[in-house]
């Protein structure tokens, strides 16, 4: 007898544990999207950032993943430098672009890795593997012309970018 009662124990702490994981997960998107809503951005990465630690089955990973690469981007964590904000960032949109490389935010997360790379880091080799890559994978995505002008334009000042410009259409 004891050892049924061990058993139906065991069983509903189990249940109940599951459960409660599932329900934290749920209050933590909840939660980062209430804290995106009243411009709480900090906090919202904070949340977002939980499910991606803690919940890599969640419902709501890829979503999260994604945000935490936007608002790291967006130099919301203050504790990160530029420049380490930036490469964080693009571990985040490559991670992404990996895990789901059919999805429609996939060339958007390949562009910001090559765009961080180019205009933030000065990573100009990286940055052209990048969006070529990019347009291999992706040649009709809405954002195909812009990866093309990038690469044109690649480490060119804006006064060089004009210039040439300006020459073209003569």
């Amino acid at each position: 007898m004891k050892k049924n009662a061990v058993i139906i124990f065991m069983f509903f702490f189990l249940l109940i544990v599951g459960c409660s994981k599932t329900e934290r997960d749920n209050e933590y998107y909840q939660l980062a999207k209430k804290s995106l809503n009243e411009k709480k951005y900090y906090d919202a990465l904070k949340y977002f950032q939980k499910i991606v630690d803690e919940y890599p089955k969640s419902k709501h990973y890829k979503d999260a993943l994604l945000q935490t690469g936007e608002l790291t981007q967006g130099l919301v964590d203050k504790k990160l430098t530029k420049k380490e904000a930036y490469k964080k960032a693009i571990e985040i949109y490559i991670k992404f672009q990996k895990k789901y490389p059919q999805d429609g935010k996939a060339p958007q997360a390949l562009f910001m890795t090559g765009f961080l790379q180019a205009n933030e880091l000065g990573k100009l080799e990286e940055a052209k593997a990048t969006y070529n890559k990019f347009l291999e994978l992706y040649p009709n995505s809405e954002m195909a012309q812009s990866a093309k002008a990038e690469l044109e334009n690649l480490g060119l000042s804006p006064d060089q970018i004009l210039e040439q410009k300006i020459k073209n259409n003569k």
